[in-house]
């Protein structure tokens, strides 16, 4: 295998109908523009022992299994390593119980790379930084993949998923010619169920840097837990995910029941210059000793989106920031905070924005903080998340519902894709027929 591989070229294998499973005790290079196809039938094994390849070209793998790779303890990539301005594309691959002493358990690619996973499963893979895939100023496409049960160790960040940057800082200087529009890192489709790490992203850090874009589209962020680090800060930041420092973009997406022990129970934001969110669901999110059930940021734009029973100990059971939000459409309900003055609930401060439902069950936080000024106050009769259609659980309000045909200026789709009554449309993620 690692003659064919090192050859470059299509390699298939041609070992029967039956699965096999192929050990792996020295690394493969990739030196030459490869595609590897196991067309559902290989396993490769590092053993515990080895990583499987160290790729400084462009390697495509498609239909492989990936177990018990491991990277040196001071490198990154347990399966795959991505060397400098390499490429590396996976597709309908498995990739478990890869480990990596610093960063990527199962795939680590480095400065000038670009990293493409499509239909992928990452499980038990554990690293340092992003437990199953860290990307280091390069761009990372993810689609329709599933992360689960995924772990950075203790204080280590990105449960799942850790960046840093999304361009080589090279093309970040306007000479030659050369394009500073900055890189993308895009997760499309895809869940993130019970990963964990210390200190930030439960499930994924996403640090880039400005003009960077991050865009979260139609994933689901569920049950990701995020432990305080044991260093002089001793924090936690972003149950499910920390985004920081780009162009940030959240769309059709749900969190659902992340914990975060400081801050941002479901999501930690750092917005430059301002952060979209539209058509999604926070719902059960807590930050146990912090501020932010939901969301701990500022700068934000936020249209069709539910905040439900989220909790924080301190203030902001949905929001805690500054006041620099704008909310339309959006409907907060039961959401609760710790502390024992019944202050902000909902949202830390007061944005500005109209179409707003605001519902508080608890008496002691009925005259905490509103969202915007003069929200509507009535109980939008909420269901649990389920499976309502589309490819991420959602909220329906029940007959009756105060958000029904309350909302202006609505997204032309709800979170399930379904089309909006553009003259008449309803206040949440979700619209009813």
């Amino acid at each position: 295998m690692s003659q064919a591989v090192t050859a470059g070229g299509h390699v298939t294998f041609n070992c029967g109908d039956s699965p096999v499973t192929i050990a792996i005790s020295t690394p493969i290079q990739v030196g030459a523009e490869t595609v590897v196809d196991g067309e559902g039938k290989i396993t490769l094994d590092g053993g515990g022992t080895s990583r499987i390849f160290i790729v400084t070209n462009k390697l495509s793998v498609r239909n492989l299994s990936f177990i018990n790779g491991k990277a040196p303890d001071d490198s990154n990539g347990g399966a795959v390593k991505g060397e400098w301005r390499s490429n590396v594309e996976v597709i309908g691959c498995t990739f478990e119980d890869n480990t990596a002493g610093t960063a990527g358990g199962a795939i680590g690619v480095w400065t000038g790379s670009s990293l493409t996973v499509v239909a992928s499963q990452f499980r038990r893979n554990k690293s340092g930084y992003g437990g199953a895939i860290y990307s280091l100023w390069s761009p990372l496409h993810i689609v329709n993949s599933e992360f689960t049960d995924n772990s950075a160790f203790v204080d280590s960040n990105g449960g799942a998923i850790g960046t840093d940057g999304a361009l080589d800082p090279a093309y970040r200087n306007p000479h030659d010619g050369v394009d500073t529009a900055g890189g993308t890192v895009e997760i499309c489709g895809s869940r993130f169920q019970n990963n964990e790490a210390y200190g930030a992203g439960g499930a994924a850090f996403l640090w880039v840097y400005p003009p960077d874009k991050v865009i979260i589209d139609r994933c689901t962020v569920e049950g990701n837990t995020l432990g305080k680090d044991s260093g002089g800060t001793g924090v936690a930041l972003g149950g499910g995910m920390r985004v920081s420092n780009g162009e940030i973009t959240i769309k059709g997406t749900s969190f659902l029941s992340n914990i975060g022990e400081t801050h941002g129970g479901g999501l930690y934001l750092d917005c430059e210059p301002t952060c979209t969110i539209t058509n999604s669901t926070f719902y059960s999110n807590k930050a146990t000793d912090g501020y932010g059930g939901a969301i701990f940021g500022d700068k934000l734009r936020v249209n069709n989106v539910t905040f439900a029973k989220n909790f924080a100990k301190g203030h902001g059971g949905a929001l805690f920031g500054g006041s620099d939000w704008v909310f339309k459409n959006t409907v907060f309900a039961d959401n609760k905070a710790g502390n024992p003055w019944g202050q902000a609930y909902s949202c830390s401060a007061t944005g500005t924005g109209d179409h707003v439902l605001q519902w508080v069950t608890d008496f002691k936080g009925v005259g905490s903080d509103p969202c915007i000024s003069n929200p509507t106050a009535a109980d939008p009769k909420l269901a649990d998340p389920a499976d309502n259609g589309g490819i991420t659980f959602t909220i329906l309000p029940g007959a009756g519902s105060p958000v029904l045909g309350a909302g202006a200026g609505c997204e032309p789709v709800d979170q399930r894709g379904q089309p909006r009554d553009t003259a008449a449309c309803d206040l949440g993620a979700v619209e009813v027929p």
